[in-house]
C-alpha cells in the first residue's frame, strides 16, 4: 500500500500508537547495572538507558534490503539521510551497511552470508532465517538487554498482539530476535460496497450472504450505472483469491473458514483451514456465483490492481478488503464524485455470525550476531525509532511520511503497533464528537482535520473519512474486536521442516484447484485435494504443528 496513493493512503498504515498505550512515559525506567548487562556492557552511564547517548559513539554494522522506488531528498541516501544523522547525532550510534540490495534479491543475498557465516551486527530475517541461525548457535541471546534496555513503550507496542510475537522468537526460554511489529488486526477483511448503486436500485446493505449474493446479482443484471450495456461485475475476486484487495478470506469467514491459517477443531489438536469442510461449501458458493455471471469470468488473469481498475472505472460494486482500500478507491471517487461506497462488517451464510480471520503477521525479526560488541545497541535503536514514529515526542512530518516520501523506509528498525490504527480511530472519533482536537498527537490531528477538510468539501480526502470516520472501516474492525468476532491464526512458531519442504508446491495446488472448483470443476476434486495436501507434505505439517502446540 504504499507509494503512489498519496500521503492519506500512506499514512493510513503508519499510524501513531494510542496515547493511553504512550502516556506512561518511555525514558523511564530503572537504570541497569553495568555487570547485569554483561562483559559487553557500555562504560559510561548515560548510555545504560533506553534513550542514552554513547560518548564516545559506537559504530553499529548492518545490511538490508531496499524497497523498490524508495526515494531520498536531495543529496540523500540510505546511509545518509534523517534517521542515521538522529541516530549519530542522539544516541550516538553510527550506523555502517556493509551491503544493501533491492528488497527482491534480499533473502538469497542474506542466506549466502549466513552459510559462509559473515554476519553483520544487526541483521533483518525471516522466521525461517532466525530458526536456522538459533540452531547455529550464531545469534546473541537478548534477553536480559531486552528487559534492561527495553523502554516502555518498546515493551508496550511488543506485547500489544497478546505476546505471541515475543513468543515466535523465543527458543528453549531466550530471545534471539526482536520482531517487527505489524497489525494481524489490521489485515481482517470488511466487506465494501457501492451505496450510491444500492440506492439507486433500492436495495438494502447486506446483512447475509443470501443478501450478498442478491446484491451482486442486481449489480450484475440491473444496470447500476445506467449506460444501458452489460458491462458490470457483482463481487470482485483477483486471481490469487486471497489478499488484500479483492481477495476471498472474508467470504470463506462467512462459512466460518479460515483458509491459510491454523485453526483449533473440537478435540483441541490445530488443523489447516483450507482443507476444512467449511472450505469446500464456500468454494461451492463462489462456483454458483461464477456459473451466474456475478463474478468476472477472466477473474483468473486479474491482480488487485487490475480488480481496483474495474471498481475506479466504475464497473464493480462489491469486494472484500482490508480497512485502506479506500486508499485505492479515492482515484474513483476524484473521476466521479456521485460514487459513494462504505465498508461494513463481514456476513454470515447462517444463523451464527461470521468472524474475521486475524493472520500471524510477523515475518521479520531483527537479530544480533553472537559476540557483536554491543548486542544492547539494537535494543536502543528500536527505542529510539518507536520513540520518534509512535511516542509522546514522535515527529511524524520529519520521520514518518512527507511530501509522499516514505521516511519510515529509511530507518534501521521498524515496528508498528497492532491496535495502532483502531487506537488512532477512536481517539480521532471522541475528538470529532467533542469538536476538540486538543488531546490528538500530531498524526491523529491530520486524519481529524482531513476529515474536516473532506466534510467541507475537499472530496480529495475522502478515504480518510472512510477510514477513519465514525462510520469508517476501522469502525467495522473495531466491532468485531468488541463483540468478539475474530479468529486468531493458531501457529505463530518459525516455520517448521514441513513447511520449508513442502509449502511452495501446497500453495500451488491450493490455488490451481480452487480456481478449477470455482470455474465450474466438479466440487468432488476438493476432497481428492485434501487427500492430495496430506500426501504432499501436509500430514507431516500437521504433525509439527500439533507438536509446537504441545510444547507451548
Amino acid at each position: 500500500m504504499h507509494g503512489k496513493k498519496g500521503i492519506a493512503l500512506l499514512l493510513s498504515s503508519f499510524l501513531v500508537i494510542s496515547l493511553a498505550a504512550c502516556s506512561s512515559g518511555n525514558n523511564g525506567g530503572t537504570t541497569p547495572e553495568e555487570s547485569a548487562a554483561g562483559s559487553n556492557a557500555p562504560k559510561d552511564t548515560a548510555s545504560l538507558t533506553p534513550l542514552g547517548k554513547y560518548d564516545p559513539p559506537i559504530e553499529v554494522t548492518a545490511v538490508r534490503g531496499i524497497t523498490e522506488g524508495t526515494k531520498y531528498s536531495e543529496g540523500e541516501s540510505i546511509d545518509n539521510n534523517v534517521w542515521s544523522k538522529a541516530y549519530e547525532s542522539e544516541l550516538g550510534v553510527k550506523v555502517k551497511y556493509l551491503w544493501t540490495t533491492p528488497t527482491a534479491q534480499y533473502d538469497q543475498k542474506l542466506n549466502i552470508a549466513i552459510a559462509s557465516d559473515d554476519l553483520p551486527d544487526i541483521t533483518p530475517v525471516s522466521a525461517s532465517q532466525l530458526k536456522r541461525l538459533v540452531e547455529d548457535g550464531a545469534l546473541e541471546d537478548l534477553t536480559s538487554l531486552y528487559e534492561q534496555y527495553g523502554s516502555e513503550l518498546t515493551k508496550g507496542i511488543m506485547s500489544q498482539d497478546g505476546g505471541n510475537a515475543i513468543k515466535s522468537a523465543t527458543f528453549d526460554g531466550k530471545l534471539y530476535g526482536l520482531p517487527n511489529m505489524t497489525s494481524g488486526l489490521g489485515q481482517t477483511h470488511v466487506l465494501w460496497v457501492r451505496t450510491d448503486w444500492l440506492q439507486k436500485l433500492g436495495l438494502p446493505e447486506p446483512k447475509t450472504m443470501d443478501d450478498v449474493t442478491r446484491t451482486a446479482e442486481a449489480f450484475v443484471k440491473q444496470d447500476p450505472d445506467g449506460n444501458h450495456k452489460a458491462d458490470t461485475y457483482g463481487l470482485g475476486i483477483n486471481k490469487d483469491i486471497f489478499g488484500f484487495y479483492a481477495g476471498m478470506q472474508g467470504f470463506f469467514n462467512g462459512f466460518h473458514a479460515y483458509p491459510n491459517t491454523w485453526v483449533k477443531d473440537a478435540s483441541g489438536k490445530l488443523g489447516y483451514g483450507s482443507v476444512q469442510p467449511e472450505t469446500k461449501a464456500a468454494l461451492l458458493k463462489l462456483q454458483e456465483l461464477y456459473k451466474q455471471g456475478l463474478l468476472d469470468k477472466e477473474f483468473g488473469t486479474k491482480d488487485a490492481t487490475k480488480v481496483s481498475e474495474a471498481a475506479n472505472g466504475g464497473k464493480l460494486g462489491l469486494f472484500y478488503g482490508f480497512f485502506w482500500n479506500a486508499g485505492w478507491l479515492q482515484d474513483g471517487k476524484n473521476t466521479d464524485p456521485t460514487m459513494e461506497w462504505k465498508p461494513i462488517s463481514i456476513v454470515s451464510s447462517d444463523d451464527q455470525p461470521a468472524k474475521a480471520q486475524v493472520p500471524f503477521a510477523i515475518n521479520t525479526y531483527y537479530v544480533v550476531k553472537k559476540g557483536a560488541k554491543n548486542p544492547e545497541a539494537a535494543v536502543k535503536v528500536l527505542n529510539f525509532d518507536f520513540e520518534k514514529l509512535w511516542g509522546e515526542t514522535a515527529q511524524p512530518d520529519i520521520y514518518s511520511v512527507n511530501n509522499n516520501t516514505a521516511i519510515f523506509e529509511y530507518a534501521l528498525l521498524y515496528g508498528e503497533a497492532p491496535r495502532k490504527n483502531l487506537d488512532a480511530y477512536l481517539n480521532v472519533v471522541k475528538a470529532l464528537e467533542a469538536n476538540d482536537p486538543s488531546g490528538l498527537n500530531t498524526e491523529e490531528k491530520g486524519y481529524y482535520d482531513n476529515i474536516l477538510a473532506f466534510r467541507a468539501g475537499d472530496l480529495k480526502l475522502w478515504g480518510n473519512e472512510q477510514m477513519y470516520g465514525p462510520a469508517g472501516s476501522l469502525s467495522v474492525i473495531d466491532s468485531y474486536s468488541k463483540n468478539v468476532q475474530l479468529v486468531d491464526d493458531a501457529y505463530y512458531g518459525a516455520p517448521t521442516q514441513g513447511m520449508t519442504d513442502n509449502n511452495a508446491t501446497l500453495q500451488k495446488l491450493q490455488l490451481e484447484v480452487f480456481t478449477r472448483i470455482i470455474m465450474g470443476g466438479s466440487i468432488d476434486e476438493f476432497d481428492q485435494f485434501v487427500a492430495q495436501w496430506n500426501d504432499l507434505g501436509g500430514n507431516t505439517i500437521t504433525g509439527e504443528v500439533n507438536d509446537w502446540l504441545a510444547s507451548q
